[in-house]
């Protein structure tokens, strides 16, 4: 920690050297012009081609997006899920910064921290299209951005967006409010939410128990000396409460969230043309327990824990001949503690489920971008990161047992502290095959180190079937992909096709013990992988008001050293959506669907799979009116059919009845969301 410490300091120092030794610079960047052509894996959380979203929270928002599914665990905490990968497996970043949940069983992934109301874009980056977010998103990248400048009034005054949300089954209200002052160099922003949501009933009328409560507060202010230049700080407070989870066997009564952030952007006149420089910290507490929020007649337990991210980026541009390279260094430290305590006996530790569990990366990275011809272009690049990882309490006795001796029952080795150098690279080419038509191949490899759980989660129960051990030994995931792609615009219709393999070396498998004294327990181990996949995505225009537009995406995922299918694969899903804009007026449709799910490990029946799912059609129903200008009401049916229905990728739950089930999706949902702004 000190390390990373120490590096940040060096990272601020530079950051705001930069800033003074370059305020004599002008050169005038217009934010509107840098804005890419639509795609169909951004979005702007509010726009009106998202009207038909009404989502809990951003994993659940991210759903709408071609080839994005999401796995249910509560009323909050949807974890996303790109080219079937998950977790750790996708860099996702809330305006530039990483946020590491609290919870050792993800009731809070990154996604669940992303407040929508106060971001002005959403973008997916599906495999791997770049090198400078971080190591690892093997998967994806997800980035969650803000953009005050481009809100601001231009005449220099107040601006801001208001909103208030109910629904029928789910969320009783969300109100925010988010106000801008633009000042002759710099703005101030605040920000403020307030949402609590009751359980929700299935399409069978039956009670989940989803609900929980959120308030939100952040500032953000900027300093911009230059129309180049930018001195940005922001903090921002999340307070989560009463948080109910289907089926698991503890709830969140509290948790608590604050990011803080320091960027520094600049166009400069020299070798070097840019210069994007940011640190950050983000701080989790969180506390589950089986009492607070729920009858327990039984043994009272509660784990409280943290979970801090410490990091920073330092990328440069520079151009050579016609090539652009952006080259840097990224930063980044997770210290997670999780302590589980029996309230029963006062307090008394019973186990260290995160034992001082730490990761600290550093990398470095070079990218360049060259054109070729008028139209096609080039990318490729590489990048190095230096892992070091330790479960500093691995020794410290709790509940008469360390952690270390858990390693050492079930793998025959405790923890020690261990050191990686990890190299990923990038290779992908663009090219114009008409007036129309883009084709596009990409391959790379990325390396994705364990997370704190994978290698040092500690969960010793009474009997082998509940327990849950990290490796502490486990190697790092390699992935060698390439995805091939095709898009065309031909008059009013446009479509993108993409499929892509990736092989894995050392895919860091969740799997049980199936032979000894600690057969049934859930433990990590290194495996060969295969993962395949597509995805096609299309709309057109049937008349100027009219829109239609569908996708659908495939994935398979294969253990490829056991022949068994890896758990938790989602099937083939998509969606059809018709949109009709008749200025005042505007409304559509949407039908959501999945095939049923057939292909799961059997082996991990009752752990982190279910079993066989059945496939499902749901419709929606929505619209918006515009009262004025300014102010407009939307409102809609969510599942207008009523129909009982759940993700094949829902966390696997153990009722309070005991019996394994998956979580059901809310039945009909009606809502009305009054919005304006100023």
């Amino acid at each position: 920690m000190q390390h990373t410490l120490a590096r940040l300091t060096l990272l601020s120092s530079l950051l705001i050297l930069s800033a003074v030794a370059n305020a004599e610079d002008t050169l005038v960047i217009d934010i509107k012009s840098t804005k890419k052509a639509p795609s169909p894996n951004e979005a702007a959380p509010l726009s009106a081609e998202r009207s038909a979203v009404l989502p809990a929270d951003g994993g659940d928002f991210l759903k709408q997006l071609n080839g994005v599914s999401a796995s249910r665990f509560g009323g909050r905490g949807l974890e996303p899920i790109i080219r079937g990968q998950s977790q750790t497996q996708l860099n996702v970043l809330l305006d530039g910064a990483y946020v590491h949940g609290g919870c050792p069983n993800r009731m809070d992934p990154p996604a669940s921290w992303a407040a929508l109301e106060t971001y002005e874009k959403v973008t997916v980056e599906k495999g791997v299209q770049t090198l400078q977010h971080g190591s690892g998103g093997s998967g994806g990248t997800v980035l969650f951005e803000r953009d005050t400048r481009s809100i601001l009034d231009p005449d220099g005054g107040w601006s801001g967006k208001a909103s208030a949300t109910t629904m029928s089954n789910g969320v009783t209200h969300d109100v925010s409010a988010d106000v801008t002052k633009a000042f002759t160099k710099g703005y101030a922003r605040v920000f403020t939410q307030d949402r609590e949501a009751s359980n929700y009933e299935d399409g069978d009328g039956n009670e989940v128990r989803s609900s929980y409560k959120h308030k939100q507060q952040g500032i953000v202010l900027g300093a911009t000396p230059t129309p180049d230049r930018l001195l940005e700080y922001s903090y921002e407070n999340n307070d989560f409460s009463d948080a109910l989870y289907p089926g698991a066997s503890m709830d969140s009564p509290e948790e608590s969230g604050t990011i803080q952030r320091l960027k520094y952007q600049d166009k400069l006149d020299g070798k070097v043309n840019s210069v994007e420089a940011e640190v950050y910290l983000s701080e989790v507490d969180h506390l589950m327990d089986n009492y607070s929020l729920r009858t327990q007649t039984g043994t009272k337990m509660a784990v409280p824990t943290t979970s801090d991210t410490t990091g920073g980026k330092l990328a440069l541009t520079s151009t050579l001949g016609k090539t652009d390279v952006t080259y840097g260094v990224n930063v980044q430290n997770r210290d997670r503690n999780a302590t589980m305590k029996n309230m029963s006996m006062g307090g008394t530790v019973t186990g260290l489920m995160w034992p001082g569990a730490t990761t600290d990366q550093t990398g470095v990275f070079a990218e360049a971008e060259t054109p070729l011809g008028t139209a096609d272009k080039l990318k490729y690049g590489v990048r190095v990161d230096q892992v070091k990882a330790a479960a500093s309490k691995a020794s410290t006795v709790a509940g008469g047992r360390t952690a270390n001796q858990n390693y050492t029952a079930i793998y025959g080795y405790g923890a020690t502290d261990k050191e990686e150098t990890n190299v990923g690279g990038l290779l992908r080419y663009e090219k114009s095959l008409n007036a129309t038509t883009t084709a596009f191949a990409g391959a790379s490899r990325s390396v994705r180190t364990a997370d704190e759980t994978e290698r040092f989660i500690n969960k010793w129960g009474a009997t082998a079937a509940d327990r849950w051990v990290g490796n502490p030994d486990i190697k790092p995931e390699k992935h060698d992909q390439l995805d091939l792609g095709l898009s065309q615009q031909r008059g009013n219709i446009r479509w993108t096709g993409t499929v892509f393999a990736d092989k894995v070396d050392d895919y860091i498998l969740r799997d049980k013990v199936t032979t000894g004294a600690q057969t049934g327990a859930q433990i990590y181990r290194n495996v060969d992988a295969e993962l395949l996949g597509a995805e096609l995505g299309a709309e057109t225009k049937l008349t100027q008001k009219l829109r239609l537009s569908g996708d659908v995406a495939y994935v398979k995922r294969t253990n490829t050293t056991d022949d068994r299918p890896i758990a938790q694969t989602p099937p083939v899903n998509g969606k059809l959506q018709l949109d009709y804009n008749g200025g005042k007026w505007s409304g559509g449709t949407r039908v959501r669907f999945a095939a049923g799910q057939d292909r799961i490990d059997t082996a991990m029946i009752d752990a982190t799979e279910v079993g066989d799912s059945a496939g499902y059609g749901v419709v929606d129903a929505y619209g918006r009116y515009s009262l004025n200008k300014s102010t407009k009401v939307r409102f809609g049916v969510d599942n207008l059919l009523d129909k009982t229905y759940s993700e094949h990728v829902s966390r696997r739950n153990l009722d309070l009845g005991g019996t394994i089930e998956r979580v059901n999706e809310a039945g009909r949902s009606a809502w009305l969301k009054l919005e304006t702004e100023f």
